[in-house]
């Protein structure tokens, strides 16, 4: 309820208003899903470090001495596929925040909720504190503060969303209410999607 006039926020606190808008349990929901967001990305941290210590035993010699006496020949990205079921990039995405300052995270928490406080909704999450921590390495680099130079990403509205099931693994495209097209596939793979959408219809 960011950007109210004074005689709005006095309207919504009128108990019969409140109540005809159901107010007090939409607030409730809404801090369970915020609270259930906050949680997610707690669990991602922690399961990051786990990733990254497997990693570490992954390239030790004791790792690539018991995979190869096993007879298994695994590249970064087969290890990432293959022991946790990710593609590549969010496999390193893990990896990479395990690697993330204590500083950088409480930095990034602190905005995050700072942007909630303004009723917006922050991108907490991996992607968001990788930007944030990039940003904040970024800004101490050019003098700009770090962390305070840095600002949290937050979310718009995905306006359209498609994805493929492809036997190289998943096709997919969001865009966002922003006009923000968010993929992790190749042009080439999009028109595949599209082309075999096209190709259903009737």
């Amino acid at each position: 309820m960011s950007n109210l006039l004074a005689i709005e926020s006095a309207f919504l606190r009128l108990p019969e208003v409140s109540q005809a808008l159901n107010l007090a349990e939409v607030r409730s929901i809404q801090r369970t899903i915020q609270n259930g967001q906050k949680k997610k990305f707690d669990q991602s941290l922690t399961l990051s470090h786990h990733v990254r210590k497997a990693f570490e035993w992954f390239n030790s010699a004791e790792g690539k001495a018991k995979l190869s006496e096993e007879g298994i020949t695994w590249t970064t990205e087969e290890f990432g596929k293959k022991v946790f079921g990710w593609q590549k990039s969010f496999f390193y995405k893990l990896v990479k925040v395990a690697n993330v300052s204590a500083e950088v995270v409480e930095n990034f928490v602190t905005k995050c909720d700072e942007v909630e406080r303004n009723g917006e909704e922050p991108n907490r999450s991996v992607e968001g504190l990788l930007k944030f921590a990039k940003a904040s390495e970024e800004s101490n680099y050019e003098g700009g503060g770090g962390e305070e130079g840095a600002e949290v990403e937050t979310r718009s509205a995905t306006i359209f969303t498609m994805t493929l099931k492809h036997p190289d693994g998943n096709i997919a495209v969001r865009i966002n209410e922003a006009g923000e097209i968010k993929t992790t596939n190749t042009p080439e793979q999009l028109r595949e999607a599209v082309a075999f959408l096209l190709s259903q219809l009737p």
